[in-house]
């Protein structure tokens, strides 16, 4: 490898393509300002365990991808793999545990030790919404109408969009039955991750990248 190359999964970001970026960054902060967003910038790095309660233990992000270590008061930190579990703690003791609305956006790098591959780096940069405090459909159907506003405005129109639900809390239980009858009959052909997976939560299974 070359002295002058970043690790895998990571690159460098000239001047010229550092122009296309911030043009990126500052249309999200206009459009999203126009939906009563304001900008939040949280650390690089969080206590594991922020993670570890905002993704699951059984994820696989949290079980395979996280850049953990210790610092040397013996604590567990993490690089963030995502965005939201970091604004979701610091929103925590704000007004929103009161109810109070809170409409914050984010972005900046996260880090996951996936293998490099076209669409996966090991630094990605993500942009983000949150809204604490208020739980409606409304803010659901209006977070989407943000992002294909944003998309249109960036010249990445011509998008379908996909959206899935698990349904409401009473449907899980007979899905998730559903799910496990389905899986077993076809456990020799899950991977080890999966078949653990069975018992303790049988959702993960869909997240599962093996083939």
């Amino acid at each position: 490898m070359s002295k002058s190359s970043p690790p895998p999964g990571t690159s460098d970001i000239f001047a010229d393509e550092v122009t296309a970026w911030l043009e990126l960054e500052n249309t999200a902060r206009r459009i999203f300002s126009l939906y009563g967003y304001g900008e939040i910038r949280t650390p690089i790095f969080e206590f594991t365990e922020v993670f570890q309660r905002g993704l699951g233990n059984e994820t696989e992000v949290v079980q395979k991808e996280m850049y953990t270590f210790e610092d040397r008061g013996g604590r567990s930190l993490t690089l963030r793999p995502e965005g939201t579990a970091g604004v979701m703690r610091a929103l925590s003791g704000t007004e929103a545990m009161n109810g109070v609305e809170q409409r914050v956006f984010y972005m900046g790098p996260m880090f996951r030790g996936e293998r490099p591959s076209a669409g996966r780096r090991r630094q990605f940069h993500q942009i983000g919404v949150e809204n604490a405090g208020k739980v409606s459909p409304e803010l659901d159907a209006e977070s989407i109408a943000m992002l294909a506003h944003y998309l249109n405005e960036v010249g990445a129109g011509g998008f379908e969009l996909l959206i899935n639900t698990r349904g409401v809390k009473e449907d899980r239980g007979p899905a998730e039955a559903a799910l496990r009858e389905h899986f077993a009959a076809h456990i020799d052909e899950m991977c080890e991750d999966c078949r653990n997976r069975l018992e303790r939560n049988v959702w993960r299974i869909l997240d599962c990248k093996q083939e």
